[in-house]
């Protein structure tokens, strides 16, 4: 009856959203309020008021950390949309090149890398599919490759997901970080093979098999140094960046395009000139990040002042070092630099309350819920039970529990709210590394989101195929679930080797 009780509280989250069609909102609180519940007038679960204040505050404060670096991070994105900057730079990125398939690989590789780990929670979705759809692109691939550029979602919105995981596990950032990175490789190679197949079939693949393993390289190997020896946070910015630059040595030396008059040079002097600036906001950002994580004096001063604190709860939010921090300068920036006037800047942000609120109500539910189960005993009992039921083959189970919670919230950030303490503690009791198993939690979460219902139904919408939604999400199924299935081998030789290196 126990263990029934305390799978309950997850089990009213898949009924919510897919039996009863609630929102992620409405699913987070209600499974709060049902664990809340469970854990105070069961018999099975000693929890008293004060015990339930505390798990509920901890639970608020981690997503405050999270609050603040997203409440900037999508007014960035909508006050560049506002300017048009975001169309600037998606199109001018497209037009370089005729050629579908390496359309697709800047759009979805190399670029919505840059948008997603900025903004987060699906919004180069509603970037991508209208350029690819202005390319010509038919309407359902657009859909498709809207969905497939979501490679970087572990990184998304400065690495919400893997901060958050990071706080609950105790492990350190940048280990969660770069050995998400090391755990993504194949499946980073998959996606960007999938794209060009999406487009091209296996001609295209095998026309552009050097150029795949190129882009794919340059991306995983940014993705992973920057986590490891940088900043987390800045490490999707710079694997686009990465990944744009090698592309687009593929574009201006596999096509060689002729400059045939003067006028065409100074044109493209003036593009290149706009394009600059529009990019200007992320290359602030990206700066004052980099120097602020690298120069040890700026890094000491900015993490010893305007520091919050609450020393009952272990938490610390340092205002200044925070990516919020810098987003908000960016966000002033963007508004100087481009004399965005009052009426846009009350527009853009009035849009960024509307989206930020509901994704913060439905993150703290999450997050409560699993500090409230934590708090009860509700973790540690599944995670014992998990450990006698499943023992060695938990190793396969654990990707598959990431993949339900991104899958459910479509969300990384979401998933690891749920999941990740109880994953590290299953693998604490059977003697396996909770590292790798927090890894796998993170990696599987972040890059099943994009066969999420709720990132099917946007990708429909914005490409106006909502009578396709069915089949939209069929498709997306089939290749997370691929995806799924390369971390899930992963585990099962790592955990191999590392059986034979013990022996």
């Amino acid at each position: 009856m126990e263990i029934s009780l305390a799978l309950l509280p997850i089990v009213v989250i898949f009924l919510l959203l897919f039996v009863l069609k609630q929102s992620s909102v409405t699913a987070g609180i209600i499974s709060f309020f049902v664990a809340a519940v469970i854990a105070m007038f069961t018999p099975y679960f000693s929890l008293n008021l004060t015990s339930l204040f505390d798990a509920t505050a901890e639970g608020f404060l981690l997503t405050v950390i999270v609050a603040y670096v997203l409440l900037f991070g999508i007014w960035l994105f909508h006050l560049m949309n506002e300017a048009g900057l975001i169309q600037t730079i998606a199109v001018h990125i497209s037009e370089s090149t005729s050629d579908p398939a390496r359309q697709a690989l800047i759009l979805v590789i190399a670029f919505s890398p840059l948008v997603e780990s900025v903004t987060g929670f699906g919004i180069a979705v509603i970037v991508i599919a209208p350029i690819l759809i202005a390319l010509g692109f038919p309407l359902f691939k657009a859909a498709v490759l809207s969905l497939v550029s979501l490679t970087a979602v572990p990184w998304g919105a400065l690495s919400t997901g893997s901060v958050i995981g990071a706080n609950l596990t105790g492990i350190s950032i940048h280990s969660l970080g770069a050995g998400t990175a090391l755990m993504s490789i194949p499946v980073f190679f998959y996606f960007t093979m999938i794209t060009v197949f999406i487009v091209g079939g296996w001609k295209e693949l095998r026309k552009k098999w050097f150029e795949i393993i190129a882009v794919s390289v340059a991306l995983i190997g940014a993705i992973w140094f920057f986590s490891q020896f940088v900043s987390v946070e800045l490490a999707g910015v710079f694997a686009s960046l990465a990944a744009l630059s090698v592309e687009m040595l593929f574009v201006r030396f596999a096509e060689k395009k002729q400059k045939k008059n003067d006028v065409v040079a100074v044109s493209e002097t003036n593009v290149k000139d706009s394009l600059f600036k529009a990019l200007s906001p992320y290359l602030l950002l990206t700066t004052m990040l980099f120097l602020s994580r690298l120069i040890p004096m700026v890094r000491e001063w900015l993490n010893t002042h305007g520091i919050i604190e609450l020393k009952k709860y272990a938490f610390e939010l340092p205002i200044l070092y925070s990516p919020g921090f810098f987003l908000l300068l960016t966000c002033l920036f963007a508004i100087v630099l481009f004399k965005l006037n009052v009426s846009l800047i009350r527009k853009s942000f009035i849009a960024t309350i509307k989206q930020w609120v509901p994704v913060n109500v439905s993150m703290f539910g999450f997050v409560a819920m699993a500090q409230v189960m934590a708090y009860s005993g509700m973790t540690n009992l599944l995670a014992e039970t998990g450990a006698n039921k499943f023992g060695s083959a938990f190793v396969i189970l654990s990707p598959m529990i990431g993949a339900v919670g991104g899958f459910l919230t479509g969300s990384n950030t979401g998933s690891n709210a749920m999941f990740i303490k109880l994953q590290v503690q299953t693998a604490n009791l059977l003697n396996l590394s909770p590292e790798l198993v927090a890894y796998s939690q993170n990696a599987s979460a972040g890059h099943v989101t994009m066969a999420s219902p709720s990132r099917v139904l946007l990708a429909a919408q914005v490409s106006n195929i909502r009578h396709e939604e069915i089949s939209l999400l069929k498709m997306m199924v089939k290749i997370a679930g691929f995806a799924l299935l390369l971390i899930i081998v992963e585990m099962l030789v790592i955990s191999l080797f590392s059986q034979i290196s013990h022996k």
